[in-house]
C-alpha cells in the first residue's frame, strides 16, 4: 500500500514538474516572441510614417514626439551627414546614443538595422530600429526608434506566476488523490495489471474478474473489450499515421512554394500580399487536414457519416486546379465546360480528385497535359482524369490502389494518395478504375450515382 502511494506520488510530481518546465519555456518564449514581432512591425510602420512626413516637409516633429510617447521610448532623426537633427522621448541615460553612433553609418548607407541587445537602467531589453529616409533614390536622413521591453517582461512574469500557482494546487491535489486511490483500489488495480501483462504477451483472451460497480469496474470491462479488438485498433493506428504523413505533404509543398517565392524577393507588393494570404489559408488547411484524416481513419470502422450536399463538379475541379497550380509547372489542364451537379461529401470528394490529379501531375513532364472530363450517363456520373505522361507498367496496374504503393517502391510500400481516393469513391457507392499504356499516360475513370 505504501509502495503504490509512494510511486504514484513520485510519478505525479515528476510529471507535473516536467509540464511546469515545458510551460515555462513554451509560453514564455511564445509570448515574448509574439510581442517582439508585433512591436518591431509597429516600429517599422512608425518609421515609415515619420519618413513620409519628413520627405513631404510636413510636421514630422509632432509625429516623432507622439510616437515616442506611445512606445514609451525615444525617436531620433539624423541628416545625411550623420548630425542629429532632433530627438524626442526618453533619454535612457545615453544608451541610445551609443547604439546610434555604432550603426548610423550603416543606416545612412541604406541598411535597415534591427537590434535587441542593450539593457536599460531598469534591466529591461531594448529594441532598436534604424531606417534610412530615401527620397528620389537618395538617402536624405536616418531615423532611430528605441523602446524598452519591460512591459513584455512583466506579462511573461505574470504568466509564469499563474502557472506556478496552478502547479502548487495540482501538486497538493495529486498527493491527496494518490494516497486515497491507492488505498481504495489496490486489489482491482493489481488484477488489471495482471491482465495488462497477459495482453502484453499476446494473450487477448483475458477476462478481468472485478466486481466493482464504479469506474474501476468500467475500466476492467474496457480493458477486456480492448483485448478483443486490439488487432483492429493497431491496424487503424498504423493506417492513421501513414495517412497523416501522406496527406500533410501537399499543403506543405504549396506553403513552401509560396514562401520561397516571397523569400526570393521577386514579387511586387500585391503579389506578396496574395502569396501571404495563400500561406495562411494553407496553414489553416493543415489544421483542418488533421481532423479530416482522423475522420477518414474512423470511417474504416464505419463510424463516420458522409455530409451529402449538392456540389458543382466544374467548380470543384476549378478549386483543385487553382490549389495545385503552384506545383504544376507548365502543365496544362483541360477541363470540361458543362456545369454538372451531383450530391456528395464535397470535402472528401475533393480530396479524392486532388489525389488523382496530383498523381497525374507528378507523372507528367513540365509541358504535359491533364484532361478532366465529366458526363452524365443515365443515373450515373462518369469522371475521367487522363494525362499524357509516363504511364504505368502493366505489371503495376493490379497494385496501383494498394496502400503504401508507389511506382518507385516495392509493391506494398509507398504512397497513400490513390488508396485514399479509392476508399472515398467507394464511400459514395462508386467505382474507380485505371487504364494505361506505358509511355502514353494513364486514365482514371470514376463512376458514381447522381
Amino acid at each position: 500500500m505504501r509502495r503504490i502511494s509512494f510511486k504514484l506520488l513520485i510519478y505525479t510530481t515528476i510529471l507535473l514538474f516536467c509540464m511546469l518546465g515545458l510551460n515555462f519555456f513554451l509560453q514564455g518564449n511564445i509570448i515574448t516572441s509574439g510581442f517582439k514581432a508585433n512591436l518591431k512591425n509597429k516600429m517599422i510602420q512608425y518609421a515609415k510614417d515619420i519618413s513620409n512626413k519628413f520627405k513631404n516637409n510636413l510636421d514630422y516633429s509632432s509625429e516623432a514626439n507622439n510616437i515616442a510617447n506611445i512606445i514609451n521610448g525615444r525617436v531620433s532623426i539624423y541628416d545625411s551627414n550623420g548630425s542629429l537633427i532632433e530627438s524626442h522621448g526618453r533619454f535612457m541615460f545615453g544608451r541610445t546614443r551609443n547604439i546610434e553612433r555604432q550603426t548610423i553609418l550603416d543606416v545612412l548607407s541604406g541598411k535597415t538595422i534591427n537590434r535587441t541587445d542593450q539593457k536599460t537602467f531598469q534591466g529591461s531589453t531594448l529594441i532598436t530600429l534604424g531606417m534610412p529616409i530615401i527620397n528620389n533614390n537618395k538617402i536624405i536622413a536616418a531615423i532611430f526608434i528605441h523602446t524598452p521591453l519591460h512591459d513584455i517582461q512583466n506579462d511573461v512574469r505574470n504568466v509564469k506566476n499563474q502557472i506556478f500557482i496552478l502547479f502548487i494546487a495540482a501538486l497538493l491535489a495529486s498527493i491527496i488523490g494518490a494516497y486515497a486511490l491507492s488505498s481504495l483500489f489496490t486489489k482491482p488495480i493489481l488484477k488489471i495489471i495482471d491482465a495488462a501483462k497477459a495482453i502484453a504477451k499476446g494473450d487477448y483472451n483475458v477476462k478481468i474478474d472485478v466486481k466493482n460497480k464504479d469506474e474501476i469496474g468500467e475500466l476492467a470491462k474496457t480493458i477486456t473489450y480492448m483485448a478483443q479488438n486490439l488487432s483492429k485498433t493497431e491496424k487503424l493506428r498504423r493506417d492513421f499515421i501513414a495517412n497523416t504523413t501522406h496527406e500533410l505533404r501537399t499543403p506543405l509543398s504549396i506553403i513552401k512554394s509560396y514562401a520561397e517565392a516571397i523569400y526570393d524577393d521577386i514579387l511586387n507588393k500585391d503579389q506578396i500580399k496574395e502569396y501571404s494570404y495563400s500561406i495562411m489559408i494553407e496553414a489553416d488547411h493543415l489544421n483542418n487536414l488533421i481532423n479530416e484524416i482522423l475522420e477518414l481513419s474512423k470511417l474504416q470502422s464505419g463510424t463516420i457519416q458522409l455530409n451529402i450536399q449538392p456540389i458543382n463538379l466544374k467548380s470543384l475541379f476549378n478549386e483543385i486546379i487553382s490549389e495545385v497550380n503552384i506545383i504544376k509547372g507548365n502543365r496544362k489542364f483541360w477541363l470540361f465546360e458543362d456545369d454538372i451537379v451531383t450530391k456528395a461529401d464535397s470535402k472528401l470528394l475533393k480530396r479524392a480528385f486532388s489525389n488523382i490529379i496530383i498523381n497525374a501531375v507528378n507523372h507528367t513532364n513540365d509541358t504535359g497535359n491533364v484532361y478532366i472530363k465529366a458526363e452524365k450517363e443515365n443515373d450515373y456520373i462518369k469522371v475521367s482524369i487522363k494525362d499524357d505522361g509516363e504511364g504505368i507498367d502493366e505489371a503495376d496496374l493490379p497494385y496501383i490502389f494498394n496502400r503504401f504503393y508507389s511506382k518507385s517502391a516495392k509493391k506494398g510500400i509507398g504512397g497513400l494518395g490513390l488508396s485514399i481516393a479509392k476508399e472515398i469513391v467507394q464511400m459514395h457507392s462508386g467505382k474507380i478504375n485505371v487504364s494505361s499504356i506505358k509511355g502514353e499516360g494513364a486514365e482514371f475513370v470514376i463512376t458514381f450515382k447522381i
